[in-house]
């Protein structure tokens, strides 16, 4: 069974980036072993820029969450990254996560995976445009194969709940998901 990864960069547990990943792994459950991730419960350092992933075991030499981090998403098939919009771009925690990547570009064991975001943003899908954008060239640049984005217009906590149209591309992305866990396992 493929495994996927539900990468929540948003403070609040029972916010808009939650209720909007709850509602997708609902979608998958049975069909793809889901692990779910709340960033904010962990430690992540910012990237040092010491190179130290370019040589040898090609790891991430810095001793804190992302360790953990590191191991769920090198058993993941699919990761999704799912983030409020603070000021066109994602949440801090998330940007810390996304940084903390570099090791992969050199090891590789990311190639071939597939990612999708759900990004809830106060006015919408018109906020998510440098995010999406910043996701695709780092996913291009890993080799990881970019399936989808759920945008919502969500502003305060309970937003996304009345989101027909987030609700709709939920229930997509979940159908790609669903179909590259078939064609992987056949």
């Amino acid at each position: 069974m493929n495994k996927a990864l539900i990468l929540i960069g948003s403070p609040r547990k029972k916010g808009n980036s939650a209720f909007l990943t709850t509602s997708l792994a609902n979608k998958l459950k049975g069909k793809v072993e889901i692990e779910t991730a709340f960033l904010y419960g962990f430690n992540i350092e910012p990237c040092i820029d010491c190179r130290a992933c370019k040589n040898g075991e090609m790891k991430c030499v810095l001793n804190d969450g992302m360790i953990e981090l590191y191991e769920k998403i090198d058993a993941s098939d699919t990761i999704i990254f799912a983030s409020p919009i603070y000021w066109f771009g994602p949440t801090a925690q998330t940007k810390l996560l996304l940084d903390r990547f570099r090791p992969y570009f050199v090891n590789k064991k990311l190639n071939g995976k597939k990612a999708a975001l759900i990004l809830p943003a106060g006015s919408g899908a018109g906020d998510c445009d440098l995010t999406i954008e910043m996701f695709k060239r780092s996913f291009q640049a890993l080799d990881v194969e970019f399936v989808g984005v759920v945008s919502s217009e969500s502003y305060n906590v309970g937003d996304a709940e009345n989101d027909l149209k987030a609700m709709d591309m939920i229930q997509k992305l979940s159908e790609k998901i669903l179909s590259y866990s078939t064609k992987d396992s056949v």
